[in-house]
């Protein structure tokens, strides 16, 4: 705002306030002609700004994960997604209108963020969807049957599943025109996650290796290179237990449910075993630390054992930056 400041001058002569009135009121004048009939190159210059408008495309052609060429909207106001890292979006800078928060909203570390969006359900409400009305459907392509469901509310590009997490975000930033926010955030990313090695009082030997279990109701699973495993295999440095490279990585299965008798197969030399609050799996967990064959496991004898939250089996980008702060803590464990 423009502020003028008051002259405590009175004026000598009324015919100078006069000539200024006139001035004035002779370019106030000018003023509103300029304004109002415009050169006629100034015409022309806005006669050609409309057709440039008019004619600049609306959609483009994007070929998904299932070879689908798809039309979708160069500049998406209305997304959905479909899937369960919803924080990669979001990590970019991109709210959805509506994603799969269902399942997972009680188990993210990020659920602060998604208040505001609106839960489509996994699987996905269809009614749900159509309320929202996108104009662009995000799907994670594991429930391939749903896909020309979707699609015929709106354009619908099936997601690559099982891409790492910054391949999930350059094909985002493709998609939706955030290219240099993907690239800025892998830049950051690297940037913390050698800052936090820094400072971390662990010295990771070439070949050790780790295993990660996840301890949910009354079920034990282990992890391949997914959710905290990928944090403790690409950035920490740890190998993957050789039978869980042979039976989970090598045939790209995501975890596996395995029993306690089995357990001892599977552990490396550093195990962290990641678990909720509920009744049934505190229950479990106690169970299973209290028995024989857990005492057989070298990484419990060598008290390498740590534990953390299941909410950090998650690799979506928002996720695994934040589980850098945690790492140096996670690490002191005994």
């Amino acid at each position: 705002m423009l502020h003028v400041k008051k002259s405590t001058k009175l004026p000598i002569l009324a015919g100078v306030l006069l000539i200024i009135a006139v001035v004035l009121s002779a370019c106030s004048s000018q003023g509103n002609v300029a304004q109002t009939s415009p050169t006629a190159g100034q015409a022309a210059n806005s006669t050609v700004q409309k057709e440039e408008a008019s004619t600049t495309p609306t959609t483009r052609e994007y070929t998904d994960s299932q070879k689908r060429k798809v039309t979708i909207p160069v500049n998406p106001q209305r997304i959905v997604y479909v899937g369960s890292d919803p924080g990669d979006l979001l990590a970019l800078g991109v709210r959805p209108a509506g994603a799969s928060l269902s399942v997972i909203q009680s188990q993210i570390v990020y659920a602060d963020l998604t208040k505001d969006i609106t839960d489509v359900g996994y699987p996905v409400n269809l009614e749900k969807v159509t309320m929202l009305k996108p104009d662009l459907i995000l799907h994670d392509n594991w429930d391939e049957k749903a896909i020309d469901t979707l699609a015929k509310i709106a354009p619908t590009v099936a997601l690559h599943s099982d891409q790492a997490t910054f391949e999930r975000m350059q094909e985002l930033g493709k998609l939706l025109g955030k290219t240099k926010e993907a690239d800025q955030f892998k830049t950051l990313y690297d940037e913390k996650a050698k800052q936090m090695k820094a400072k971390l009082d662990v010295d990771i030997k070439p070949g050790e290796t780790a295993t990660v279990l996840l301890v949910m109701g009354k079920n034990l699973y282990v992890m391949g290179h997914q959710g905290a495993s990928v944090s403790l295999y690409d950035v920490l440095g740890f190998k993957p237990a050789p039978k869980v490279q042979t039976d989970l990585i090598d045939k790209k299965e995501r975890f596996a449910t395995i029993s306690n008798e089995v357990l001892p197969a599977f552990i490396g030399d550093e195990l962290f075993i990641l678990s909720d609050q509920s009744k049934e799996t505190v229950a479990v967990t106690n169970n299973l630390m209290n028995s024989e064959i857990w005492k057989t496991i070298p990484a419990v004898q060598n008290k390498r054992v740590y534990t953390l939250d299941s909410s950090w089996n998650f690799d979506d980008a928002i996720t695994r930056e934040q589980l850098l702060e945690q790492i140096p803590d996670l690490m002191k464990q005994k």
